[in-house]
């Protein structure tokens, strides 16, 4: 009369447990790494849409705008943040008499990206072109 018993028994359970609290703690900073790498990306195209409105704005005008709320892009970046609200944008700094320009992208020290401002904390964009960010990571761009 041997009766096998079905199911887990607490041990097994523990060791089960254990496993997944590894893999949590190499999976959770692995995801958060990537989702700041991932929001970059919002820098990356308010500078850029910026860097285009100058153009036009330097074609019909002669020289390059020293306010966001002269170019023509969306209504976020005229206010000063980026489109997701990740960064906050400068407003342009003017050099040669209007005939440059470079405009910065900083992460809010508040909100989803401020734990990004050591890897990459601000991004700067002129009117050549030139990208370049300040930071630990050499990547940022």
């Amino acid at each position: 009369m041997n009766r096998r018993q079905k199911g887990l028994t607490l041990v097994e359970l523990m060791v089960v447990v254990a496993v997944m609290a590894v893999l949590a703690a190499i999976a959770y900073p692995l995801y958060t790494n990537q989702t700041q790498k991932a929001r970059r990306a919002d820098a990356k195209v308010a500078l850029e849409t910026i860097a285009l409105a100058q153009e036009r704005y330097y074609t019909i005008n002669g020289s390059y705008a020293a306010a966001l709320s002269s170019l023509q892009v969306s209504g976020d970046i005229q206010g000063g943040n980026s489109d997701e609200g990740y960064y906050t944008i400068a407003a342009p700094t003017l050099s040669g008499g209007g005939q440059g320009f470079s405009v910065t992208a900083t992460v809010n020290s508040s909100g989803a990206q401020a734990g990004d401002a050591p890897n990459c904390g601000s991004y700067t964009i002129d009117q050549l072109g030139t990208k370049t960010a300040t930071g630990s990571a050499s990547n940022c761009w």
